[in-house]
């Protein structure tokens, strides 16, 4: 495993409110990477198969490792980082 993904996975379970949201990082994927994050309050319906209205969860959303707008990482991913191991993955990137 690389060194990226060792640094990456001190994410999983840190939390932040990113722009008014509650979230928590919940997975790390290896290929880009990307980090999945979790909205930690409020959910919404899922569909079923058919489309049917099925049950409620939480809302989910994967990021890319660097933002697509900077030369650096994904702002959430900073926040989610903090300063100390958004600096580590800079020096990794």
């Amino acid at each position: 495993m690389s060194e990226l993904m060792l640094v990456l996975r001190e994410l999983i379970g840190r939390e932040a409110v990113v722009d008014g949201v509650h979230c928590q990082v919940i997975e790390i994927l290896e290929s880009g990477p990307r980090v999945v994050v979790c909205e930690t309050v409020g959910s919404h319906i899922q569909s079923n198969q058919f489309g049917d209205p099925q049950r409620r969860v939480p809302r989910t959303h994967t990021l890319p490792l660097k933002s697509q707008i900077e030369k650096d990482l994904h702002p959430v991913i900073r926040t989610l980082a903090g300063e100390d191991l958004t600096h580590r993955l800079r020096s990794l990137l």
